[in-house]
């Protein structure tokens, strides 16, 4: 038995959730462009409305992009951005715990945006299944390739989690991933996979997967095996129920965190990049002058 859920209102919603990603960091972008940059040398800027703000330092960072500059700031978001040098130096457990964190969740947010593609998108331009080997393991969630990378990256959150956690409580200080504000996300982030993993495991269930094929996705196929053996007297009707309502649950927290992520501390991960660029070059220019 094959179920499938998603729908055109389901793309839909998801593209405004993501859109709603956006319009977060825009909000959280022009709070920060209220402030005066007069003692960081720019007083002119401070005639400027917060807009006026936001397109000058777009336009400045362009230009300083394509400058001679340029390999030099590709190489600091690589080592700062990136690879997060300076947090490995400085404090391994808390690389460890952002780096599984947010490079795992981007990475799972990109697989699925692809295999969106693939499913909804390719055949809008006439794919056809067997055409490509690279769009059918994208469309085919029980394909080999799909199934462990899914799993791998959903291992690699969760513990990036657990390794946060026991910094929280390890440090003498209190640390960014532990703050209440951050909590939140953690927890959905939490409940996402957790769902995610029910969600798989029943619908191993439900479309009797073979063995062969469904252990590839090792968390979710022995989930189901210990879900199949505690509950034997539930029927179809009752796991396509339960597979529907984890479902739900997977997808409305996936949009809860989407719509937090900005106003997260999660967020500076994403400004970090600009950041860095923008200190190394002013102490450059500082160390230049004098």
């Amino acid at each position: 038995m094959k179920i499938e859920l998603v729908s055109i209102h389901f793309w839909i919603l998801h593209i405004l959730f993501t859109l709603a990603i956006f319009l977060g960091l825009l909000y959280r972008v022009s709070i920060i462009l209220q402030g005066s940059f007069s003692r960081f040398g720019y007083t002119k800027l401070d005639k400027l409305s917060r807009w006026g703000k936001f397109w000058y330092f777009v336009g400045k960072f362009f230009k300083t992009l394509f400058s001679r500059n340029f390999f030099l700031i590709i190489w600091i978001m690589i080592t700062d951005s990136i690879l997060h040098v300076k947090l490995f130096k400085e404090n391994k457990l808390k690389w460890f715990a952002h780096t599984f964190i947010f490079w795992g969740v981007l990475a799972l947010f990109l697989l699925s945006v692809l295999s969106g593609i693939a499913v909804e998108i390719a055949p809008l331009f006439n794919y056809q299944y067997g055409t490509n080997e690279f769009l059918d393991a994208l469309a085919n969630k029980d394909h080999w390739a799909t199934a462990v990378l899914n799993e791998i990256l959903n291992t690699v959150i969760f513990l990036g989690i657990i390794i946060a956690f026991i910094r929280g409580f390890i440090s003498k200080k209190k640390i960014g991933m532990m703050m209440f504000n951050d909590i939140f996300l953690i927890v959905f982030i939490i409940v996402i996979l957790i769902s995610g993993w029910f969600t798989e495991a029943t619908r191993y269930i439900i479309e009797r997967t073979p063995s062969y094929i469904a252990r590839i996705g090792f968390i979710g196929f022995y989930l189901s095996k210990l879900l199949k053996a505690g509950f034997v007297q539930v029927d179809l009707n009752a796991w396509v129920n339960t597979y529907k309502t984890f479902w739900h649950i997977h997808v409305t927290f996936i949009w809860l965190a989407f719509v937090y992520i900005p106003f997260s501390k999660f967020a500076h991960a994403l400004f970090s990049p600009v950041a860095s660029v923008i200190n190394i070059l002013e102490k450059k220019k500082i160390l230049k002058n004098n």
